[in-house]
């Protein structure tokens, strides 16, 4: 199912229908500090808070495609709408982060 049918999906069934490239965004905005991610380069970086180790630092890159995609599913929003420096979860990406981390909590059988 395209993305675009994901307004149209129940609310318990939404979490289905996101790609995998979206449920990372979605979950590495979710995590990050104030639920946003600011823009570095090439995407919207989530950068680990506390690094434990010296060297390159890895993170979780959020290409600008998937996040025109989320702003269309109005599960993002960015502080500038020509040239946005920061991508911010709105209160449906939250709540969806949060229904996809759901099942992840629970024990398995």
């Amino acid at each position: 199912m395209p993305a675009s049918n994901l307004a149209q999906c129940p609310p318990g069934d939404a979490g289905a229908h996101v790609t995998p490239l979206e449920r990372g965004a979605l979950l590495a905005a979710f995590e990050a500090p104030g639920h946003s991610l600011p823009r570095m380069g090439n995407g919207f970086v989530a950068m680990p808070a506390r690094r434990a180790q010296s060297g390159a630092a890895t993170g979780h890159s959020v290409t600008k495609r998937i996040a025109l995609r989320l702003q269309r599913l109005d599960l993002v929003q960015f502080d500038d709408e020509f040239c946005p420096s920061r991508l911010t979860l709105t209160p449906a990406g939250c709540a969806l982060a949060q229904q996809l981390l759901a099942p992840a909590n629970e024990p398995t059988r």
